[in-house]
C-alpha cells in the first residue's frame, strides 16, 4: 500500500480474539498457565516450568534465550504455516523470560554482567534492542500472544506486574488487556474457587484494557469467559458507535504499508538516477545518495537489510524528477 497522506486508511476494529496481546498476572496459584493452555490452539513457551501438573498441552522446551529464538524465528518465518496448527502462544513467565535474555546478552559479549560491557558503559542498549526485536517479530504475525507474569508490589504498595522494566514496557505497551488476578479462596468444603480478573486499574493494583466497553470484572476467570468478554465488548462497541467490526485479516490488511522488494527498488531507483543524469543533474543525485547513506556511498551497494532506506531515497529521487 502506497504512502499517501491524503488518502488514509480508516482504523478498524477485530473480532475475536485473533491478533490480540493479552498480559495476565497476579499471584500464584491463580490459574494463569491453566486458563492461557485452554485458549485456541495454544503453543506454550516455558521460561519457568509451569506445566509440572497439566497435561495434553503442546509446548516447546525453552532453556535458553537461543531456544526461544529458534522457536520465534519458526513461528514467524512461515507464519500461515504455523497459524494453520497455533492461534494462541504463551510466555510464561515474564521475569525469567528477561534473565534469559540477559545471560544471552552477556554471553554474546563474553561478560559476567550487563553492567560490564562495553568498556564499563553497560550493554543496556543492545539488551533492549535484543528484547524489542524478538517480542516485536512475535507481535507482528497475528497470533493471540499471553505473556504471564507474577505480581510485584511497589514502595506505595500498589500491585504490579512483576519484571524488568525494560522488557515489561513493550509487553505492557504493547497488550490490548492487562488482566489482574486475584484469589477467591476456598469453599466450605475447602476447594478452590477459581481466581476473578480484574481489567481496569485501580488504587490497589495495576489493569487496563483498551476496549471502552469491556467488563472491567470477570468474576470466574476461566478462558471461556475472558474470550466472552471480549466478544461481548466489541458488539457493544459496534451498536454504541455505529461500527461494523471486520476479521483479522481484513485489520491486517487496513494497518499494512507498501512491500519492498529490493530488486524493484533496484531497478527503479537506477532507471531514475539514469534520466536524471542525462539532464546533467548528478550532482543532486549525489546529494540525496550521500544524505542517506553516508560520504561516498553508492545505491548500487546496497544490501537487502537497506530496501527502507532505498525506498526513502527513491522517494526522493522522485520528487527530484518531478521538480
Amino acid at each position: 500500500m502506497m504512502i499517501d497522506i491524503f488518502n488514509p486508511q480508516i482504523s478498524v476494529v477485530a473480532k475475536g480474539l485473533e491478533g490480540k496481546v493479552i498480559t495476565i498476572y497476579g499471584s500464584n496459584n491463580l490459574g494463569k498457565t491453566k486458563q492461557s493452555t485452554r485458549m485456541k490452539k495454544p503453543l506454550y513457551l516455558p521460561f519457568e516450568k509451569g506445566l509440572n501438573a497439566i497435561a495434553g498441552v503442546p509446548f516447546m522446551p525453552i532453556n535458553s534465550w537461543g531456544d526461544f529464538k529458534k522457536v520465534n524465528k519458526q513461528l514467524t518465518k512461515n507464519p500461515e504455516k504455523a497459524k494453520e496448527v497455533y492461534q494462541t502462544i504463551i510466555v510464561d513467565e515474564v521475569d525469567a523470560f528477561s534473565k534469559y535474555a540477559t545471560r544471552y546478552v552477556c554471553d554474546q559479549y563474553d561478560v559476567d554482567r550487563i553492567k560490564d560491557g562495553n568498556d564499563g558503559f553497560g550493554l543496556w542498549k543492545e539488551y533492549e534492542t535484543e528484547i524489542w526485536e524478538e517480542i516485536n517479530k512475535l507481535l507482528n504475525v497475528g497470533f493471540t500472544v499471553v505473556f504471564i507474569a507474577h505480581a510485584t508490589e511497589d514502595k506505595d504498595g500498589k500491585i504490579l506486574p512483576k519484571g524488568d522494566k525494560r522488557v515489561l514496557a513493550p509487553v505492557i505497551d504493547n497488550s490490548d488487556i492487562v488482566l489482574f488476578l486475584s484469589s477467591n479462596g476456598v469453599d466450605e468444603d475447602n476447594k478452590v474457587i477459581k481466581s476473578s480478573a480484574w481489567l481496569a486499574e485501580t488504587n490497589k493494583f495495576f489493569a487496563r484494557s483498551r476496549f471502552d466497553y469491556i467488563d472491567t470484572y470477570i468474576e470466574e476467570f476461566t478462558a471461556e469467559n475472558l474470550e466472552k468478554a471480549v466478544i461481548e465488548a466489541i458488539k457493544r462497541q459496534e451498536e454504541a458507535e455505529g461500527i461494523q467490526a471486520v476479521t483479522y485479516e481484513e485489520q491486517k490488511q487496513k494497518n499494512s504499508s507498501e512491500k519492498l522488494d529490493y530488486d524493484q527498488l533496484m531497478e527503479q531507483i537506477i532507471e531514475i538516477g539514469t534520466k536524471l543524469s542525462e539532464e546533467g543533474r548528478l550532482e543532486e543525485v549525489n546529494e540525496v545518495t550521500e544524505k542517506h547513506l553516508g560520504q561516498g556511498a553508492k545505491v548500487t551497494e546496497c544490501t537487502k537489510k537497506q530496501t527502507d532506506v532505498m525506498s526513502v531515497i527513491l522517494d526522493d529521487l522522485k520528487d527530484l524528477l518531478e521538480n
